[in-house]
Parts: structure tokens; sequence; C-alpha cells
């Protein structure tokens, strides 16, 4: 097998270029350990702030917490960004604080742009790469949009809340989707000529070495923050077709492990193309499942593998982000037949 992660080496951007650029775009990290620093954190930052959280753990976190300044969302939807700033304007809210999971931070996200207000995130989970990232994904009228935000001017990471196994499995398979979302931009690259932004490839590259390589938890935090500033210019280095699974996938699942099956079905479909890339598009999907198997999470895979309705449409594939060239436009398969080859084989 041809050394990818030697490859990824290469193509990554050093450590010190995430410190960079946390700081030119203005992002505090701040990580906290101890539950009663965390919690002195939120009360102080409650004088003058509204919550967005959900209402599930995160938001009844907040409320054995003895934290009011709170507005509960059921969904990522452009009605809750309405109602939510409606509820900072009647607080008089000079803060939005996400707090939760991607839900509720891409609902804060959409609302501090709006209302030009400071953006603090609160990630109770490395559920997926998009924590920090200034896009959000929300619903209108049912039908998934992306929509251009803002980076937060503080990021806060309580570690000792990073514990549920199956959430940081979700964001580990989430990181490595990239693997896949650069080939498709190398392969869209040398298909209709599009140009390879260097630093957004560097910094999506790192994130997945990061987590190839990930010892502990600060492994995966930092290749979130590093997908987090790759996405500065849009999502495009950190999802790419194994998204459009994830997209087109109606079963449920965490975000990241669908993003996982698609991440497989993508490579497994690379080995039919011939492309001028760094990566080896015949290799990939070994090197995938062999990492899937280091980082311990081939297991989940399998089980998620052997549910029928993990499966999509074809079509859904193909048509789901029209502006993005992927491999979708250059192969053409049985959704369901090509899983049950690859379950067959992991």
């Amino acid at each position: 097998m041809i050394d990818l992660e030697g490859i990824f080496e290469k193509l990554s951007a050093p450590e010190s270029a995430l410190r960079t650029g946390l700081k030119r775009e203005g992002i505090r990290i701040r990580t906290r350990t101890s539950e009663k620093r965390f919690l002195k954190l939120l009360r102080d930052l409650e004088r003058d702030s509204l919550f967005i959280t959900d209402t599930g753990f995160a938001g009844n976190y907040l409320e054995n917490a003895g934290i009011e300044r709170v507005f509960k969302i059921s969904g990522e939807t452009v009605e809750n960004v309405s109602l939510g700033k409606k509820a900072a304007f009647r607080l008089r809210a000079k803060k939005i604080i996400g707090f939760g999971g991607g839900r509720s931070l891409d609902v804060a996200k959409k609302i501090a742009s709006d209302m030009e207000k400071k953006l603090v995130l609160v990630p109770t989970a490395p559920s997926h790469n998009g924590l920090i990232s200034p896009n959000a994904s929300l619903l209108e009228n049912g039908v998934k949009k992306s929509f251009s935000c803002k980076f937060p001017s503080q990021v806060i990471i309580p570690v000792f809340l990073w514990k549920n196994e199956r959430f940081v499995v979700s964001g580990i398979l989430d990181v490595l989707g990239s693997v896949t979302a650069i080939e498709d931009v190398f392969l869209a690259s040398e298909k209709t000529g599009e140009k390879i932004d260097q630093e957004a490839l560097s910094l999506s590259a790192l994130g997945v070495l990061k987590v190839v390589k990930m010892r502990s938890l600060v492994d995966l935090e930092k290749a979130i923050l590093s997908h987090g500033l790759a996405m500065k210019n849009g999502s495009r280095y950190c999802s790419g077709s194994e998204h459009e699974f994830e997209k087109c996938c109606a079963a449920n699942y965490l975000h990241g492990e669908l993003v996982g099956i698609g991440t497989l079905l993508s490579a497994y479909c690379y080995r039919e193309i011939e492309l001028d890339s760094p990566l080896p598009s015949g290799e990939i999907f070994e090197w995938m499942v062999d990492v899937y198997r280091k980082r311990n999470v081939i297991g989940r895979i399998r089980e998620i593998l052997g549910d029928p309705k993990v499966t999509a449409e074809f079509e859904c594939l193909r048509k789901i982000r029209p502006e993005r060239y992927t491999l979708w436009n250059e192969v053409k398969i049985d959704v369901p037949r090509v899983l049950g080859e690859i379950r067959e084989i992991i």
C-alpha cells in the first residue's frame, strides 16, 4: 500500500498555521477541564448574552446550572433563527452564545451574523468538523441550505463533557471525510479547471493528519479547529461526495456516522477513476478501512451498514449540490449494491 499518511504530511500545513489562523481571525480558544471553572465562566457570560441551545442534554445542563437567559430550539430552522433574534432583541443581548451540538451552534451563528452581535460557541460534544466554521446549515421550507455567517470571537471547549464515545466517533469520521472531499477537489481541478486553494487544502489535510495520528481528545480538538479555519471561504475542502451521501440518506444516525459511510462509498468508487492527484485514487479505500480499524470506529461502521435504511438515491447524490463538481459527476452506481459489497469486504 502506498504511504498515504506520508502524502498527507506533505499536503498538511504545520501546526503553527492553526495558531496563526485562529489569531488572524480573532478567535480565542478557552479550554475548560474543570466543571467548577466552566460554570463560573458561563455565569459571567450570561449577564449580557443570550444562550441558544437545544431541548435535550445541553438545555437541561444550562437549566441545572441556573442559567436563565436561554432560547431553546427544537431544530436548525430559519424560523428558529427569526424567533431567536426576537428573544435577543427583547433581552438586549450583546453576545449570542451557541451552546450544545451543531444545530444550536448553527442557529447561533446565523442570529449573531444577522444582528451583528459577538458570537461565542460552546460545543458540548466533538460530533462533527464544522463546529467553529463561519457557515451555518439550516432548514428553510424543509430544505437544507448553507448560509455564510462569521467566525466566533470565542470558543469555549468543556473537554470534561467530551466523553460520549459515540459523539467522539462521529467527530473522527466527519474529519476523515475530508480525504474524499480533497480528492473531489483534485478531480474538479482536472476536469473543470477549478483553482486549488492551497491554504484551505493544507488546513484540511492537517485536520485529517491529527485524527490519523490521534492520541487524545486534544488531537481531535485541533482537527476540528483546523477544519473550521479551512471552511473560511466555504466547506469545499471538508465536504464533498461523502457529505452528499449524508445529505441524501434519510436514516436516523449522527451526521459524522453517515459521513463515515459516505467516505467508504466514495473511496470504493474512486478505485475506478484515473486521476492525476497526489492521492492515488485506487489506494484510498484500503487505506481508509485501515485507518477506521486503527481508530476503533470500524465496528460502528459495520453496525450502520447492516441497516437497510442506510442508502440513498443516486440521482439525489448528483443533484443535491449542483454547483459543486464531485465524484458523482463522473460515475453512476447502484448505491445499495455497492454498500452491500463494502459490507462484505470490511
